[in-house]
Order: structure tokens, then C-alpha cells, then sequence
């Protein structure tokens, strides 16, 4: 293993990158923490998902699961590593460049890792970025805005309207649709996006949403790789 650079200084800077999408970050947990108390969560319990979970759409499947009164445990865990299976492909995105910084540096930057620091890391990976540090500080003030949203969502439910009202209900498409357009440098990077696209449809109409998640990271990734090995 190799030496590779993980210090203050670039963890300042990537806290610095991640500041502006902590802002839109904390909204969302705002509106994580008014459906989290709309089905019954106490402020406590609220940031405690946020905490443990960290992952918006996986913690707004969970909790529409509660309100159906028929969640099981394996349902809700099921749920759960499914929408957040992405993150094994962000990981492995990331692994020959993190992984330099050992395994101690590398898995504690990752418990900080989500969609908005992963796309803003790999961009500056690609610009040169050297320090693995970086990564860890994009994360923190992200992971303090989702957690703070998510406490002031919860406590103020009675004041504040439902979070569709509010078109929270609509960030995590948009935030998706955003990470398409910065990754797309040419045509035919649109190509595992036109697949992953049509394998979430068919799933989703054969088993349901929260497997078409899965679905179309595996078939885009799939083809993604194999356009990468034929242009090598």
C-alpha cells in the first residue's frame, strides 16, 4: 500500500466544498424529520434513524413502511440495504483512490460518504485531488445539516406544513436527475443511464420501487464497466 497524503488541511478544504450542499442537505432532513414525527417519532428517535441510517430515501421508505401498520423487522432491513446498495458502488468508485490512506482512515471517512460528497469527491479526484482527507470533509458538515434538520423537523411538525407543501417530496429526484448532468461529459455516457432507467422501470412494475433502486445500479454499472473495458 502506498503512501498517501490525509491531513487537516484537506479535510478543511473539503469541508469548505461541502458547506453550500449542506444547505440544501439540512432542508431535506427538515422534511425527514416532519414525516418522521408525522408518524408518531419523537425528536430523539427521529435524529437517532438519521444517525444510524443516514440516508434519506432509505429512512423515507422505513418510515412509510411503519405507517402501513404491517412493517416487519426483515421488511424494514430488507428496505433498507436495498435502496442503500448504491453505496456499494460508490465504495468501490472510490476504493482505488481511498483505500491508499489504510483501512482505519479509509472505512471512517466512508461512515461519512453520501451522494452529494461522493459526486463532489470523484470530481475532484478527477481534477488531481490527492488528499484522502478531503473526502471525510465534505461529509462533516453534511452529516451535522441532515442530523440538525432532522431534530428541527421533528420538533416543529406542529408549526410547519406537511413536507409535500414544501416540494420536499421531490429533492431526491431532482438531487438524482443534478448528479446525471454533472457525470454526463458525452453521448454515450447517457447509455447506462438509458439502461438503468429502463431495467428501475420493469422492475418496479414486476416487484415494486424499492428493488428497481438496485436493479438499475447493477444493469447501469454493468454496462458502464463494460464500455470502460472496451475503450481500454
Amino acid at each position: 500500500m502506498s503512501h498517501a497524503p490525509f491531513t487537516w488541511d484537506g479535510f478543511r478544504r473539503g469541508a469548505r466544498d461541502g458547506v453550500p450542499l449542506a444547505l440544501s442537505i439540512f432542508a431535506y432532513g427538515l422534511g425527514f424529520g416532519l414525516v418522521a414525527a408525522q408518524a408518531g417519532f419523537g425528536v430523539a428517535k427521529a435524529v437517532t434513524t438519521s444517525a444510524a441510517i443516514y440516508s434519506g430515501s432509505a429512512q423515507l421508505a422505513a418510515v412509510n413502511l411503519l405507517q402501513t401498520g404491517q412493517a416487519t423487522l426483515l421488511a424494514l432491513l430488507a428496505a433498507i440495504l436495498v435502496i442503500n446498495a448504491r453505496y456499494v458502488l460508490f465504495g468501490a468508485a472510490l476504493q482505488p483512490w481511498l483505500w491508499q490512506a489504510g483501512p482505519l482512515r479509509s472505512y471512517g471517512s466512508l461512515l461519512l460518504l453520501g451522494d452529494a460528497n461522493w459526486l463532489l469527491t470523484m470530481r475532484r479526484i478527477a481534477e488531481g485531488e490527492e488528499d484522502r482527507a478531503y473526502l471525510a470533509g465534505t461529509g462533516a458538515p453534511i452529516a451535522v445539516a441532515w442530523l440538525t434538520g432532522t431534530a428541527l423537523g421533528a420538533a416543529a411538525v406542529s408549526v410547519l406544513p406537511r413536507p409535500e407543501a414544501l416540494g420536499f417530496d421531490l429533492m431526491l429526484p431532482c438531487f438524482a436527475a443534478a448528479m446525471m448532468a454533472a457525470m454526463t461529459r458525452k453521448r454515450a455516457d447517457l447509455v447506462p443511464v438509458v439502461v438503468g432507467a429502463g431495467a428501475a422501470l420493469v422492475t418496479a412494475r414486476l416487484v415494486g420501487p424499492a428493488a428497481a433502486v438496485i436493479a438499475a445500479g447493477v444493469a447501469g454499472g454493468a454496462v458502464a464497466a463494460l464500455m470502460h473495458r472496451g475503450a481500454e
